[in-house]
């Protein structure tokens, strides 16, 4: 929206988010350009093919949290470019120009504006490719941040001068700054960390399959840190569940380990207002012995 009064271009502004209609809105106004948040791209993704998806005025999507299993074929899909970038409320900025970097990364901070490192918990910074908190400070400013009441909660955002994310992340040997997963979050299956957006796009590739979200439960074996995957899944209007027929897509696109051993179908995924997945409430809801939930195995 800022850009466009800047500019002095159209904009349009739509009541809420739809993944089904968003490419025959952006065929009505002519938009070339929209902007896209936490699972947005994944719900887009999981609708079903159109022999005209690419058919669309748009070269240009801004997005935060593009998954990187389906960036490459989102593009190509729909006839695209990806600009990616990460920030949040309290400060901190980076990006990624289309064209520039590597796939799955979200870029690099303003050059010369802001500083960004990956750090262990003794504030130590990592390697390349070591998974640490991402923290960020912006050049020449004092890092400050006041939540109302939480004076504690200020000062550990702010500690040592750096902005704490509490996004555990990577770079790789030229800079490039790689998201892996919120602090004290991370799916590990038989000593195996999972990456639900690889699993969740391969579930979103099944025609029968709308929307999905995969979740960890502690694991049935019981080891400390261990999770069993979940599933949930919103079926297409009309579909009905062919678990042996899922199961082989699953074999076919993921290894044994990544494959859930659950299914839940549900009605709808709960969303945050930026259309994140809100697996609590798919968690609360799970019992092994519900109508609802199948065993899928591996």
């Amino acid at each position: 929206m800022v850009p466009a009064l800047y500019l002095g271009i159209p904009a349009v502004i739509s009541v809420g988010f739809t993944k089904s209609r968003i490419w025959d809105i952006c065929r009505k106004y002519g938009c070339t350009s929209f902007s896209l948040l936490g699972g947005m791209m994944m719900g887009i993704f999981s609708e079903p093919e159109k022999i005209d998806d690419a058919d669309n005025p748009v070269r240009l999507i801004i997005s935060a949290g593009t998954p990187l299993a389906v960036w490459k074929a989102f593009e190509k899909r729909f006839g695209v470019f990806i600009h990616e970038w990460y920030g949040a409320v309290e400060g901190g900025f980076a990006h990624k120009p289309p064209g520039v970097g590597p796939v799955g990364s979200f870029g690099k901070p303003l050059d010369g504006v802001m500083e960004m490192r990956v750090v262990k918990d003794d504030d130590s910074e990592c390697k390349p490719f070591e998974i640490g908190e991402i923290v960020c400070r912006t050049i020449g400013q004092k890092t400050e941040v006041r939540y109302f009441g939480k004076a504690d909660a200020s000062e550990k955002k702010t500690r040592g001068g750096w902005l704490r994310s509490g996004d555990m992340g990577h770079r790789d040997e030229n800079g490039w700054f790689f998201f892996d997963f919120r602090k004290g979050g991370g799916l590990r299956r038989a000593g195996d960390f999972i990456q639900p957006d690889h699993v969740e796009a391969a579930f979103a590739k099944y025609k029968d399959i709308t929307d999905v979200c995969v979740y960890g439960i502690p694991a049935a074996s019981g080891a400390p840190g261990e999770s069993d995957l979940v599933s949930a899944v919103v079926l297409t209007e009309g579909s009905t569940l062919d678990v042996p027929g899922l199961h082989l897509h699953c074999r076919a696109l993921l290894d044994g380990n990544s494959i859930p051993s659950y299914l839940q179908v549900v009605d709808a995924i709960p969303k945050t207002a930026s259309e994140k997945n809100l697996d609590r409430f798919l968690k609360d809801d799970f019992s092994k012995n519900a109508d609802n939930v199948y065993g899928l195995g591996n």
